[in-house]
């Protein structure tokens, strides 16, 4: 998200895009998460006896997300496709939507009553924690080697986050 509404909206503002196009791919790119409660019944349904019912929904979300944050990197020039670019952002927001709505249907799962309020909090901060990386962190790897690289970074930082589930 921080990536999204930050570091590539500065990225694009930044290469001559106007502002009337970064503001229609942000709002398009950001559309997944207004139907995000579509995701709560599949999620509820669906699941790998295996993996639990959450985890294999945010395995796939992480794995997606990873995918389409890769996607970008095979893009010659982000500011002349963004059209292309608009719309793996869409699909990228569409799996973290879904990761959302998972890892929350996790935390419902496992916590107790009293537990859920503090962890909600923990989870909202880590919220703004991963926007502040996105975003700061994202533009600062972008300042000092440029797009792919920091785009390669992202896709780390996902498929090492996608870890967790399976190893806990």
């Amino acid at each position: 998200f921080g990536f999204v509404s930050v570091t590539l909206v500065a990225f694009l503002s930044e290469r001559g895009v106007t502002l009337e196009e970064v503001g229609n791919l942000v709002g398009f790119a950001m559309l997944p998460w207004t139907f995000k409660f579509i995701w709560g019944p599949i999620i509820d349904r669906f699941g790998v006896p295996s993996l639990g019912r959450r985890r294999p929904w945010i395995v796939l979300a992480q794995g997606m997300m990873a995918l389409t944050i890769l996607t970008m990197v095979v893009v010659e020039d982000l500011t002349t496709s963004l059209v292309a670019v608009g719309w793996m952002v869409f699909v990228h927001n569409i799996f973290n939507s879904l990761q959302d709505v998972a890892v929350d249907a996790l935390a419902v799962d496992l916590l107790d009553d009293d537990e859920r309020g503090r962890a909600n909090g923990f989870m909202w901060a880590s919220k703004f924690v991963g926007i502040f990386i996105g975003g700061a962190g994202m533009a600062t790897v972008m300042a000092a080697a440029g797009l792919r690289p920091a785009l390669l970074l992202q896709v780390a930082a996902l498929l090492a986050i996608m870890m967790l589930p399976l190893w806990l």
